[in-house]
């Protein structure tokens, strides 16, 4: 009977591996298939992305630390350790053929569980309408002019601002309350600009500090959002001022923002709707830093005209973060930018980490659109 089965058993493994491959690759596929129908990646990301990501994100909510990094990291230990089972497993098989046929099969199966979970948790996401869309900026091509009318608002917002913030002994702006409450505070954040944007309304979650943070500053990454887990996680040993948009980024992705510069523009409107003085700051000079960047090629003379204007407080700010990053530059860093910009483009992003500047134009149509235009 059991030589009976046999071939049964054979048919069964190998239909499962090529239906779990041919699933897998499907749903890998499945962004770039629907990438012509946004309304369709617009209804699932507002109705359906929610409602599957509750699960992982009560899981996430539920443990302060962060799940990604621990999984991360004793990965490293437990693949070598797997790797090696493998290995003396099939050495000792008697039946080596059907030994790599279950092996494929297993890894036929965990292509299809990480395939869909990603492209059902992220992937889908990329193709919905642009944020710029949803929120009905008025967009156009800017004069030099604008832009520098946007860069003098911004620093104007700065100054005040930053009066308002603690400092720390080398007298760099600072966080108002603890990291936790500022990781926590995100939500709030995100919350009280979806009352005016609802598009940016989603489940609710916390930023995870991330334990080796100053390790992670070496790949030059502040936070990653981590579909399989719906986890916003946060490098908490960067300068505190920037800290605030980095939470509101990474959490902007856990309520289906995918792009990048959708993500940045979603962080600088939770930013400057909080009621928290360092979240406002943060949102502003980040959005000034690009701003200013574009202004310098346009027309340096105005903006030293407006650089004039900000308060030195902006300046040990800025030499401080620059400082804290060039301690960490190198190959490490390098390759982690290269594995970005591809991860990105393989994403339809095809500005790769060049993505993340494009804010600087969604920006000022926000400015015309919602504060001139108001």
């Amino acid at each position: 009977m059991n030589n009976r089965r046999h071939p049964f058993r054979v048919f069964i493994g190998i239909f499962v591996t090529i239906t779990a491959t041919l699933g897998g690759t499907f749903f890998l596929l499945l962004p770039r298939i629907l990438a012509d129908y946004p309304k369709a990646a617009e209804d699932y990301a507002r109705l359906v992305f929610p409602q599957i990501t509750k699960i992982p994100v009560l899981i996430s909510s539920s443990v302060p630390v962060s799940l990604t990094e621990i999984f991360l990291v004793s990965s490293l230990v437990w693949g070598v350790v797997l790797l090696i089972v493998f290995c003396i497993s099939f050495a000792r098989s008697p039946r080596k053929a059907r030994f790599l046929r279950r092996s494929v099969c297993i890894l036929a199966c965990l292509y299809f569980l990480i395939s869909a979970s990603y492209t059902l948790q992220h992937g889908l996401l990329y193709d919905r309408y642009p944020l710029q869309e949803s929120l009905g900026l008025e967009t156009r091509q800017r004069t030099p002019e604008e832009l520098s009318e946007v860069s003098s608002w911004l620093a104007g917002q700065i100054a005040e601002l930053r009066t308002e913030l603690p400092e720390d002994q080398n007298g760099c702006a600072t966080l108002t309350t603890s990291v936790e409450q500022t990781l926590s505070d995100g939500n709030t954040a995100l919350d009280s600009a979806s009352t005016r944007f609802p598009v940016l309304a989603g489940n609710m979650t916390r930023g995870k500090p991330v334990i080796l943070s100053h390790l992670w500053s070496y790949t030059g990454i502040t936070g990653m959002y981590f579909p399989f887990f719906a986890e916003a996680n946060v490098n908490v040993d960067v300068p505190m001022y920037t800290m605030p948009f980095t939470i509101c980024h990474e959490l902007a992705h856990t309520r289906g923002i995918a792009r990048e510069q959708d993500a940045n523009l979603a962080a600088f409107l939770s930013c400057i709707s909080s009621d928290r003085a360092d979240f406002r700051y943060s949102g502003y000079q980040y959005a000034y830093l690009y701003c200013a960047n574009d202004l310098y090629y346009a027309d340096p003379a105005q903006l030293a005209s407006i650089a004039s204007e900000l308060p030195s407080g902006a300046f040990r700010d800025w030499q401080s973060s620059t400082q804290y990053w060039k301690q960490f530059e190198g190959p490490v860093q390098e390759a982690s930018t290269k594995v970005n910009d591809s991860f990105l483009k393989a994403n339809q992003q095809d500005q790769g980490v060049r993505s993340y500047s494009m804010v600087t134009d969604l920006i000022i149509d926000y400015y015309f659109t919602y504060v001139k235009g108001a």
